[in-house]
């Protein structure tokens, strides 16, 4: 039987897999765990009509910051969690949204196709956790897009420095 090979902590192979995975181990970890995945999917759901919205009004001001929030409140979790690859994701996408000013996206076709991206790569990553694994990183791509785009939209004196 399975629960015979486990380490005597863990109650069945979900635990296992958040023993072995990295990933923190105490308890109620399964609880924290499906909390933290159906918060983030609800999150993320509201991105992509946010995203249009800030297509049409790029100056919205309260659209930049409902963005930075969605980000910000998944790598918060994520990083509570140790999914270190998620929270290097999110603080990409958070940073573009930077509600102290000292970013501005530009959104043109390359950046909102990278920020639509980003939202599909996140739900991977919620899906590995919800598998108890650590998420892969993302695309490399992916992540050189919205660098690129992170890098656009610093003005010039901070990309000099």
């Amino acid at each position: 039987m399975l629960s015979h090979t486990l380490h005597p902590r863990c109650h069945n192979a979900f635990d296992w897999r958040l023993r072995v995975s990295g990933i923190n181990d105490f308890a109620g970890m399964r609880e924290l765990m499906q909390d933290f995945i159906q918060e983030s999917a609800e999150l993320l759901a509201t991105v992509d009509g946010k995203l249009l919205g800030l297509e049409r009004s790029p100056n919205d001001v309260s659209l930049r910051n409902d963005l930075f929030r969605v980000f910000h409140s998944i790598k918060g979790g994520a990083g509570f969690l140790n999914a270190d690859e998620l929270v290097s994701l999110c603080q990409l996408a958070e940073n573009l949204f930077d509600p102290l000013g000292h970013t501005k996206p530009r959104l043109d076709a390359e950046t909102m196709k990278a920020l639509s991206a980003v939202t599909g790569e996140i739900r991977h990553m919620l899906h590995a956790l919800r598998q108890g694994v650590q998420p892969p990183p993302a695309p490399a791509e992916l992540v050189a897009s919205l660098q690129a785009a992170l890098e656009d939209s610093l003005p010039r004196r901070m990309r000099d420095s």
